[in-house]
């Protein structure tokens, strides 16, 4: 049995049997499992392999190294990096969702992510790497599975996935207090109901029922981004996706996802990015 089968019959053990599971045929082989569980405290032993958790739903998560020195938090649209072989602790009062991707291992893991040199749970911001999961997952459950269209999410999340790891400043070390997952947690969910519409930040504070200034240190201080930072990024995922599986006009993608006209649109685009939003398509065609 191979090191990433013995990893997923221990997660199994612990969450129970996925919603659904499916395979990507990425360069590192890829498979998916959606989980939705109800927990009150487990301690998860040492792994064989890693595990890449995106949490997608649910509450938020408070979990920690077992030596209960060094403490994370997670919630909905945030990643957790599980290095092979450390020991963990994971609290969560309430249903937690989220999508376990593991790595086939038949030809050996690369280094970048088998000896990786962190020996604690990182979890980080990543909206590409979340919309790219929410995607495959769309794609595996809806039974099309189309291979091309699948490797070529799945070489992206991985490409992504590297640069992440690689960046040792993105993990988020300090933790959150519960206000400020709270308001985190709500403010992530309003925006992404309404990300066409004006968001300016007054407007989230008032819906998380704190004042401006606690409302963007508690975001950042939960998300490790400022309110405006996460909701470009969003918006800008979010224009991906329609740039990917739509014929919408840049203008019209611009105006569904809220941006002020189509030149503001393209600017933001490319420098998020590193290329305009029709040379994204085009590479998507491609």
């Amino acid at each position: 049995m191979s090191r990433a089968s013995r990893t997923r019959t221990i997660v199994r053990r612990i969450a129970g049997s996925p919603i659904s599971s499916g395979r990507v045929p990425a360069r590192l082989p890829l498979l998916l499992e959606r989980h939705q569980a109800l927990f009150e405290s487990i301690v998860v032993p040492p792994l064989p392999a890693p595990v890449l958790m995106v949490h997608t739903g649910g509450k938020p998560l408070a979990y920690q190294s077992a030596d209960r020195q060094h403490s994370r938090q997670s919630l909905p649209g945030l990643v957790t990096f599980v290095p092979g072989s450390v020991r963990s602790e994971i609290v969560l009062r309430g249903v937690g969702e989220g999508t376990m991707i593991y790595f086939g291992d038949e030809r050996g893991l690369p280094a970048w992510l088998d000896r990786n040199p962190r020996r604690d749970l990182v979890t980080f911001t990543n909206d590409v790497i979340v919309s790219l999961t929410r995607r495959l997952v769309a794609e595996v459950e809806s039974g099309q599975r189309a291979q091309p269209y699948l490797r070529t999410l799945g070489n992206a999340l991985l490409a992504e996935l590297q640069r992440e790891l690689g960046q040792h400043h993105a993990a988020v070390r300090r933790p959150a207090t519960r206000g400020a997952l709270r308001i985190a947690h709500t403010a992530i969910q309003h925006m992404l109901r309404n990300l066409g519409e004006p968001l300016p930040v007054r407007e989230l504070a008032r819906v998380c029922g704190v004042g401006v200034t606690s409302f963007s240190t508690g975001f950042r201080e939960a998300t490790g981004l400022t309110p405006h930072r996460y909701l470009r990024r969003a918006r800008i995922e979010r224009s991906c996706e329609l740039l990917r599986t739509t014929s919408l006009s840049i203008r019209e993608v611009a105006e569904v996802v809220g941006f002020r006209g189509q030149g503001h649109f393209c600017t933001a685009f490319t420098r998020e990015r590193g290329l305009t939003p029709s040379g994204y398509r085009r590479a998507c065609q491609g």
